[in-house]
């Protein structure tokens, strides 16, 4: 008797993580990890080599398959999938491309003017951009999908309801896209912050028990938590506007948001202002941070109030959050390693004596986290069981777009 389709979709993703997460693996260990029989893995593995999803490895063969035959290894076939991430920042536009297992084989980054702002040019230049980067790769991948980011709040039809860096408000990026990427099978679009989130903790397969905070420092501050593997993304999908915390009655700039917000205090322009106030001059972080190992002693005095301000922010996500940890990433985040202890300790002394601080620590993702983190949504959405299929219900999006796009973060 065959395997009901609902049972067999299952085991079929279940195989698919189990080489995903371990880059190759015979037929046996398949069947050993997963708890089923040798037969019934042969007959999932067939399947999925069949469809172009799997491939043999003849590398080496398995001498820990057990008794009788070594078993050969397959693998993820990397040319099954190309999925397309593709992030609106202030000031450029980042475009990742992964293969089906998982690796990044192309990554770009692409200069966007202040006025070059208005969303209709950028959004031109964006398809453009993606039409590029993806060309190379069009008779050799199987093209899935483009997640576009935006520093921003998106609602579930796509549209961006604001992106106060951007000066963009009530944009229908995903109409918009269609229209300009017609022959692109999904289309989505998803936060930056969230994205950047995903990207670190799905490629860093932190446990899925625990709780993280994730803030993606730019020219604004952008927040996303992770609690149980799965983004916390609350009734109306706006949670983790950790930016728009209010500290004080000002910060250190007038930002696009709210007076006194985190961001009005940490933020890429808040620094420069922080500098300025002190006496000194830096057109941008980097030049900032060169004067800081000078040592300048404007930006020494800049950074020290920074600090401060990121321990008190720290300190009440904390409270609130009781985090295993807290990741920062982002251009601005390099400050963190030159002020760590001042920022830990700014953090302990906001918070009550006995009250445990989090792990602070700065992800290893660059400028590419929120574009290789809308890639990586895609990619993880092929790994994941369609709930309409196995629950013969409509399956719930998680983030916006055209296609059956949705994700689950974590190694489960």
């Amino acid at each position: 008797m065959s395997m009901p389709s609902a049972v067999r979709h299952i085991n079929e993703k279940r195989v698919l993580d189990v080489v995903f997460r371990q880059g190759k693996v015979s037929r046996a260990n398949i069947a050993r990890e997963l708890e089923i029989t040798r037969s019934t893995a042969s007959n999932l593995v067939a399947g999925l080599a069949e469809e172009g999803l799997l491939v043999e490895d003849t590398s080496e063969d398995d001498k820990s398959a057990g008794t009788g035959r070594p078993g050969t290894f397959v693998r993820l076939n990397p040319h099954h999938a190309l999925f397309v991430g593709a992030d609106i920042g202030v000031g450029r536009i980042t475009v990742v491309a992964l293969d089906f297992a998982g690796a990044v084989v192309s990554q770009q980054h692409f200069p966007l003017a202040p006025d070059q702002f208005d969303p209709q040019a950028t959004l031109r230049q964006l398809s453009e951009r993606v039409k590029e980067v993806v060309k190379p790769y069009q008779q050799e991948y199987g093209v899935k999908g483009l997640c576009v980011t935006v520093p921003g709040v998106i609602d579930k039809s796509g549209m961006v309801l604001r992106a106060p860096f951007l000066g963009w408000r009530s944009v229908p990026i995903l109409e918009e896209l269609t229209q300009l990427l017609p022959d692109m099978p999904v289309i989505v679009a998803e936060n930056d912050a969230n994205a950047f989130a995903f990207a670190d903790h799905y490629r860093n397969g932190h446990p899925v028990e625990e709780t993280e905070v994730y803030l993606f420092l730019d020219a604004g501050i952008g927040g996303a938590i992770i609690s149980g593997g799965q983004l916390l993304r609350g009734h109306d999908g706006y949670a983790g506007e950790l930016g728009h915390m209010i500290l004080g009655e000002r910060g250190f700039v007038e930002v696009a948001t709210l007076p006194g917000s985190f961001e009005s205090f940490i933020g890429r322009d808040a620094i420069l202002a922080r500098h300025r106030h002190h006496g000194g001059q830096a057109d941008d972080i980097d030049a900032f941070l060169a004067k800081a190992a000078g040592p300048d002693e404007a930006a020494v005095s800049a950074m020290r109030d920074w600090a401060f301000y990121l321990g008190r922010g720290l300190a009440i996500i904390s409270s609130i959050f009781n985090p295993t940890r807290i990741v920062l990433g982002g251009p601005v985040a390099r400050l963190f390693s030159r002020c760590e202890e001042d920022v830990l300790r700014n953090t302990r002394q906001n918070l009550l004596s006995d009250h445990p601080v989090p792990a602070i620590l700065l992800s290893r993702l660059g400028l590419e986290g929120p574009a290789l983190g809308g890639a990586s949504m895609l990619h993880r959405s092929l790994f994941s069981v369609q709930e309409s299929l196995v629950f013969r219900k409509g399956q719930t999006r998680v983030f916006s777009g055209k296609g059956e796009a949705g994700f689950r973060s974590g190694n489960a």
